[in-house]
């Protein structure tokens, strides 16, 4: 059994756990674009991804939190803490959702499942403070369909019967992956929902230019064989630190300074791991969220500090993000790590 817990509007929801004046408000995260809506926000029409100078003008009476990356990424930490205190089993999906495989605690069922889930999400509530809503099913797919129908701040439990009443009935489009291209060539050859994939193999799917990988998980839901593997996260690839700059600039100290700050906070990130940084690319968004990535240049394998700072701050001189008319907004780096040699075979 797997549950699928999400966090909800989690931005927004951290910034209401920690000012409570927030509560019950249509309060939207920025700073330049809407980042996280409250649900309040959201009965407005405000969504993410909306310019937030549209939204203020449209509605007036939102209220605009602060962005704040790190206590959002302290926060995540915590949250995944407590799905890993329930199961080893967790795949993390973004840093507020996750699939945790709770198939082995008393024999699997569905109603022990439903039963651990509510426990974790009370605990969430009491503990972190958060909402985070809940689906329970047999599989990956009904899972998220389950949080995403218990959201805000519910549980839904999909039972045997019922998913196998409700799953011919499903609309293509909402399934898990489903894109508006393959949603439109799809519905474009009859498929619109998951009971007019009746008759269709893989091969005839990828005629009708759906990508293999896609046509064989369709083929899989249709024939309620879908995703239940939980997949563990590997060792990191790479890390990296962002800052918004709340108000955008062109300063050069302002910039500097925020760069130095990402560079030290990625490198704390690392924590215990001895790998050492071999790229670096320094990351700016400006106030018309424009985004451009520069790369560094390192000679060796580093951690040393002023070797990586020094890098960075070159990587963003070739911005030239002073002569640009453009305000930065937001400024990062990442790091590139080394692939883990792989441990000794059995």
């Amino acid at each position: 059994m797997i549950i699928h817990a999400d966090a909800d509007a989690f931005f927004v929801s951290v910034e209401q756990r920690d000012h409570p004046h927030l509560r019950g408000r249509p309060v939207v995260v920025g700073p330049q674009v809407v980042a996280c809506a409250s649900y309040e926000a959201r009965s407005l029409g405000v969504h993410a991804g909306m310019p937030l100078r549209h939204a203020l003008r449209r509605w007036p009476e939102l209220v605009v939190a602060d962005f704040r990356g790190e206590v959002y990424e302290a926060a995540s930490a915590e949250l995944l803490a407590l799905f890993r205190d329930v199961t080893p089993l967790v795949e993390p999906g973004s840093m507020e959702e996750a699939f945790l495989d709770v198939s082995a605690l008393d024999g699997g069922s569905v109603e022990e499942a439903g039963r651990v889930a509510r426990a974790l999400r009370e605990r969430v509530r009491s503990e972190l403070g958060l909402p985070v809503s809940a689906g329970v099913a047999r599989a990956k797919l009904f899972a998220k369909l389950a949080s995403r129908r218990a959201k805000p701040d519910g549980l839904v439990v999909v039972d045997a019967e019922t998913e196998a009443r409700v799953r011919p009935r499903l609309p293509v489009a909402d399934l898990w992956g489903v894109g508006p291209a393959t949603s439109a060539r799809l519905h474009g050859a009859g498929i619109v929902l998951v009971a007019d994939l009746a008759g269709w193999d893989v091969d005839r799917l990828v005629e009708a230019r759906v990508a293999k990988a896609m046509a064989r998980n369709l083929v899989a839901i249709r024939d309620g064989v879908d995703d239940a593997t939980i997949r563990l996260p590997g060792p990191r690839r790479s890390i990296s630190s962002t800052r918004s700059l709340g108000r955008a600039t062109r300063q050069r100290s302002v910039v500097e300074q925020a760069l130095r700050d990402n560079v030290l906070r990625a490198l704390e990130r690392l924590g215990d791991d001895p790998r050492a940084p071999t790229r670096l690319d320094v990351h700016l968004r400006y106030d018309d969220q424009y985004a451009v990535i520069q790369p560094g240049s390192l000679e060796q394998p580093t951690r040393d500090v002023p070797t990586l700072v020094g890098a960075a701050l070159a990587a963003l001189g070739r911005t030239a993000y002073e002569e640009d008319g453009r305000g930065v907004a937001m400024v990062g780096v990442s790091f590139a790590l080394p692939v883990p040699p792989a441990g000794p075979s059995a």
